[in-house]
């Protein structure tokens, strides 16, 4: 049946992330003006220091293997997924501002020497990217194979290092690919060694803090071993149940993709002072109502540096187009920068 598929159930999946994308598939993102300003009377108080959202960094991995040129509703696999990330009202250039894309087209051709296995088409993610993936994803088209495992560890080493000191930005890889893996030592056939490759290529990115979202384009893609990924991808032990997604329609891709990339608008808030004492000891406030620390709907302080509104916090947070958050903090527990 088209539609779209999450989890081992197979029914329509819409929970994965919280946002009101409203009449016109428009999307509704909180304001990100937002103060920390600590309590006391005193020079402390008068001291404000702004806080800002956490930046999420997507790298949209695709599969450039030749079976993307079969058909998906209205045209095929690949023209239907490039057609919706790149239109004007799409997710990347709606986006743009508010996250880092980037994108990552692979595949091999079987024919090339084997140190040649990957080929990797790369757009570091950045903000205000959509012109260079544009330029990039659109001057592309399917080659023939689908080393996934291979790709997936030559995409992580790409990306930038951070800075010691600087922000930290959560990194997720949104991998939409239509068939079964193969692996650069041997392109074809494809079968259970390939997709334990995959899987280990998910793992190591998850050690490295980097979540994977698996989107099946067509039906051709086993389901275990969707889920099977979808596990690595955000840590899961095999047997449980993280979501993934299959879209076997132009429509259900799209509700796909929206479901992905709304999750992973950061619930994360940065604060450019350190908290050094009690870590309930603060005061965090959503729209004039008081949050609990370590409650399951408020708040919690993730590091020094770092708070996360959590559960019906965050959803609140995701959905509001213009959210005020205030942070405080008495003087004995924080220093300022």
């Amino acid at each position: 049946m088209a539609g779209l598929a999450a989890g081992s159930g197979g029914s329509p999946r819409r929970d994965a992330g919280p946002l009101d994308f409203g009449d016109n598939d428009g999307i509704m993102l909180p304001d990100a003006g937002m103060t920390f300003t600590p309590m006391m009377p005193d020079v402390c108080a008068r001291s404000d220091v702004v806080a800002g959202r956490v930046t999420p960094q997507v790298i949209l991995v695709i599969d450039q293997s030749s079976s993307m040129h079969d058909p998906l509703g209205g045209g095929t696999r690949w023209n239907v997924l490039r057609d919706f990330l790149l239109k004007d009202d799409g997710l990347i250039k709606s986006l743009q501002d508010k996250m880092k894309f980037g994108v990552a087209m692979y595949s091999a051709r079987s024919a090339d020497p084997a140190d040649v296995c990957p080929l990797v088409t790369t757009v570091q993610p950045a903000l205000d990217n959509y012109d260079a993936i544009a330029q990039s994803y659109r001057a592309a088209e399917p080659i023939e194979d689908t080393p996934t495992g291979d790709s997936i560890d030559k995409i992580v080493a790409s990306l930038p290092k951070p800075a010691p000191d600087a922000p930290r930005d959560p990194v997720i890889l949104v991998l939409a690919t239509d068939g079964e893996p193969d692996r650069c030592e041997q392109l074809d056939p494809q079968g259970p060694e390939a997709q334990a490759e995959t899987i280990d290529a998910v793992k190591r990115a998850h050690g490295m803090n980097i979540d994977t979202f698996v989107i099946g384009v067509g039906a051709e893609i086993s389901r275990a071993h969707q889920q099977d990924v979808a596990n690595a991808g955000v840590g899961m032990p095999a047997g449980q149940n993280a979501p993934f997604w299959t879209a076997e329609d132009d429509a259900s891709l799209r509700l796909a993709l929206m479901d992905i990339i709304g999750a992973a608008i950061s619930c994360e808030i940065e604060l450019k002072g350190r908290v050094e004492g009690e870590a309930c000891s603060g005061t965090v406030s959503l729209r004039g109502q008081t949050l609990a620390c370590k409650d399951p709907d408020g708040w919690e302080l993730v590091d020094p540096t770092h708070i996360r509104l959590l559960g019906k916090a965050c959803e609140s947070f995701r959905k509001q187009e213009a959210s005020t958050l205030s942070v405080t903090f008495p003087c004995a527990a924080v220093v300022l920068e």
